[in-house]
């Protein structure tokens, strides 16, 4: 099953007039010639869509999917019906045309995709950072609610530092119940691995490239530059680049989980990781948003797909 990945693109586009001949004459006369800029946007819900500029504009024309809307309005903060209610996980383009008092115009695309209400509770469970062909890279994220996982965002970084964001399909979870995302390799078996009553969904990433080694970070969000619903931070601490944490890609994802309180204290120690010994939260879902929820599998001893336990690398 592959997952889709899914980027928010704002298109700026300036106005012009061609050259003409004859004498040009400046006929802003030092009026101010920058473009309005886009302070927030967002999906109020499925129907709606905001947008707050920085000064007064006029919205002079406005798009669905290449249908025009019958909208128009002036003001700094606007809220633009859709035309229809957006099903969870459907997408569709939103242009808009704004422009201010003295014509500067500013067009800007959206690309809009209806929330999910029903996001469960979720962990990364576990992690291979140091695939091989035999153990390729994998993400596992455990639910602790029942919910659907249509546009869960799973990202290895934050912001512009995030090399791949894959979001999720649309999957009926229950407590208990998993993902295992292989991160840039294509799955070989199933699309399902059941034990116990517990199902674990096997995905393809679609990654271009691996995960970050043994300095990096994974986020999880609702949805795509949404809240965080969890984080891990990983080092070898036998650095000193970027603060410790190896990368400056690190570094601004750890910051940005503390900053919502999603982690605190020190990384995860991955100094002991290879392609046989991976990452995994002790078992249980136990969640103190700390590295103290982690521990290194031995050798062989990693679970995915299944419910983790404690088997941890012993260096003797």
């Amino acid at each position: 099953m592959k997952l889709l990945s899914v980027i928010l693109l704002i298109v700026v586009i300036l106005s012009g007039c061609p050259a003409g001949m004859g004498r040009v004459y400046d006929s802003f006369q030092g009026q101010d010639r920058t473009l309005p800029k886009i302070l927030s946007y967002g999906l109020e819900d499925n129907e709606a869509f905001s947008i707050i500029y920085d000064r007064v504009v006029y919205i002079a024309d406005t798009e669905v999917d290449g249908s025009k809307l019958h909208y128009s309005a002036e003001g700094t903060i606007f809220s633009i019906p859709l035309g229809r209610e957006l099903k969870r996980g459907e997408k569709c383009i939103l242009s808009v045309t704004a422009e201010d008092s003295i014509g500067n115009t500013l067009r800007s695309s959206f690309i809009v995709i209806g929330r999910n209400p029903e996001i469960p509770e979720a962990v990364i469970n576990e992690v291979s950072i140091q695939g091989s062909g035999e153990n390729p890279d994998r993400v596992e994220i455990l639910f602790l609610s029942d919910g659907n996982t249509a546009g869960l965002a799973l990202a290895d970084g934050t912001g512009d530092g995030a090399n791949h964001i894959a979001t999720m399909p649309e999957i009926d979870v229950r407590t208990g119940d998993m993902l295992l995302i292989y991160w840039n390799s294509e799955h070989a078996g199933a699309d399902a691995i059941s034990e116990n009553g517990y199902t674990a969904h096997v995905l393809d990433g679609g990654s271009d490239t691996t995960l970050s080694g043994t300095n990096g970070a994974l986020i999880l969000y609702k949805e795509e530059g949404g809240d965080i619903i969890d984080g891990l931070i990983y080092t070898t601490g036998d650095n000193t680049d970027a603060d410790g944490y190896g990368n400056n890609r690190t570094r601004d994802a750890a910051r940005e989980l503390m900053e919502s309180g999603e982690w605190g204290g020190e990384p995860v120690d991955s100094s002991l990781v290879t392609s046989s010994r991976v990452l995994a939260r002790i078992p249980g879902g136990w969640d103190t948003n700390s590295k103290d929820d982690f521990f290194t599998t031995a050798a062989r001893k990693s679970t995915f797909g299944y419910h983790n336990q404690y088997f941890p690398y012993n260096e003797e």
